[in-house]
């Protein structure tokens, strides 16, 4: 019966949050004819209102640990684990003036794909080659010049709480040529918003900020490090449920 139970208030959640996805994206229209700064009203107030609706229907709470690790200056990187769709819905919120790089069909969704070049998100094609890596690189490059924050996944997909992927090497591409900090963040979304699942199981997940790398590392030197300190951190963060 909990299980059944689950299935039905995450169902009435994703009918809600797809619902007010639409009214939002609608309502913010007119923001996309006025400065970033005005259209970035809708994402930010979006993923405000996400984790309150998921722990009121779902029973999902989100704890942020270390924000006090995030740079005073804007212009630098997080680099976040990514278990689930929760974390690409929350930074908006927490962190000013972000932006990301997505998969190129994110941005023909309809009415709510028209705000991500709008807010300063850069659109890749998966399959250009080095083309498209040289064209996001220098996109990403006057973002971050300009004072924006950038948000990465470095694993590319989705992972299970205790899975590992080895980590994209375009990542370390951007630290490199970018010159800016990354600040690596570990998470423990996968247990209560579970990959490839409609269902979310009630609990407390965790977003911790670890402290930021500093520019100037070699590329290798980098990656490895990136992948232990974020994976490390992973492992340390507490089980929802409390069975390690």
């Amino acid at each position: 019966m909990t299980h059944f139970l689950q299935w039905i208030r995450s169902f009435i959640f994703t009918i809600v949050f797809y619902t007010i996805t639409l009214i939002l994206s609608i309502v913010f229209i007119p923001t996309l004819l006025l400065p970033r700064k005005c259209a970035l009203c809708f994402p930010i107030v979006w993923t405000w209102l996400t984790p309150k609706l998921l722990r009121f229907f779902c029973g999902v709470k989100i704890e942020f640990k270390g924000l006090e690790n995030l740079p005073k200056e804007n212009g630098y990187m997080i680099a976040c684990k990514h278990q689930s769709a929760l974390e690409t819905l929350l930074f908006h919120a927490i962190i000013p003036n972000t932006f990301y790089v997505l998969k190129r069909e994110l941005v023909l969704l309809p009415i709510a794909g028209l705000y991500a070049p709008k807010t300063g998100c850069v659109a890749i094609d998966r399959k250009g080659g080095g083309t498209a890596m040289r064209k996001m690189l220098n996109k990403v490059q006057k973002n971050l010049a300009k004072g924006m924050n950038l948000i990465i996944f470095p694993e590319g997909t989705r992972t299970k709480p205790g899975e590992k992927k080895p980590y994209s090497p375009g990542v370390a591409l951007l630290y490199e040529q970018c010159q800016a900090p990354v600040v690596p963040v570990a998470l423990n979304t996968g247990y209560c918003w579970p990959k490839n699942q409609m269902r979310k199981i009630p609990g407390t997940v965790t977003i911790e900020f670890l402290p930021p790398m500093p520019a100037g590392l070699h590329r290798r030197a980098f990656l490895s490090e990136l992948q232990d300190r974020i994976e490390d951190a992973c492992e340390k963060l507490p089980n929802p449920f409390g069975d390690k």
